[in-house]
């Protein structure tokens, strides 16, 4: 049995699901979020996989259910799952060791989490062309809703620490660092996936006055270019993955 914590479109819960259609065994995903609207995504997303699949006989031992759940209380008993994974999500909770002890919680002993974070933006370099430009023209000390460094889990020592500070076993992280985001075309395309894909960076770029938001969007743009050689080449994103196992 899987658990994708904050699953939101499905992505993780798809990719689960390929994997599991060519297995013998029964399988149970579940895809939990706390927005209906994103579990509405997710199901769209399985169902129309699960057409495609029909064709594969093991396909038929695959479960998939979604759940409306909150990260930091998830709502299962004990020693309910064999894996829970969260793709980014850690990102968001405003309790993230509760989060993780809740996952402690719900794994089977010899179960294990996954969870992916960005590393900070001294290395990825989407987030540190945004966050220096507003440094430079804007305003950095805008008020945004109180919760975690956004950053916490990219590095790595951090990660281990914090899970074996729970009680994990064979903790590990390790830094994707050949990830990139090979579909921004432009500095503006850039601005507005930070001011329509985040949560804090959006509530950053929105605090801006008009004046230093157009500063910031044309300093995005500039910066852009000249990271990427006129836009040769990919923005370097690399992702930090880490995970823990339950006492067996």
């Amino acid at each position: 049995r899987l658990l994708d914590v904050a699953t939101g479109p499905g992505f993780v819960l798809s990719a689960a699901l390929e994997v599991a259609s060519s297995s013998n065994k029964p399988i149970q995903l579940i895809g939990m979020d706390i927005s209906q609207n994103f579990l509405s995504m997710a199901k769209r997303r399985i169902h129309a996989q699960q057409q495609h699949l029909k064709g594969k006989p093991q396909s038929t031992n695959v479960r998939v259910d979604f759940v409306e759940g909150n990260a930091e209380s998830l709502p299962f008993p004990d020693n309910t799952f064999d894996s829970v994974v969260c793709n980014f999500g850690i990102l968001h909770f405003y309790k993230q060791d509760t989060f993780l002890r809740e996952c402690y919680r719900v794994l089977r002993p010899g179960g294990k989490v996954s969870f992916s974070a960005w590393a900070p933006p001294t290395r990825t370099e989407g987030f540190g062309i945004a966050l220096n430009a507003i440094a430079d023209v804007g305003n950095l000390d805008v008020a945004v809703p109180e919760g975690p460094n956004f950053f916490r889990f990219g590095e790595l020592e951090e990660a281990t620490k914090t899970l074996e500070g729970i009680g994990y076993d064979n903790v590990g992280s390790v830094e994707l660092s050949q990830m990139k985001w090979i579909n921004v075309e432009s500095g503006e395309m850039l601005y507005h996936i930070l001011l329509n894909g985040t949560v804090r960076t959006r509530e950053i770029l929105l605090g801006q006055t008009e004046e230093q938001a157009s500063a910031v969007q044309a300093l995005v743009k500039q910066r852009y270019k000249t990271v990427t050689d006129e836009g040769n080449r990919p923005l370097s994103m690399p992702a930090v993955v880490s995970s823990g196992q339950k006492t067996i």
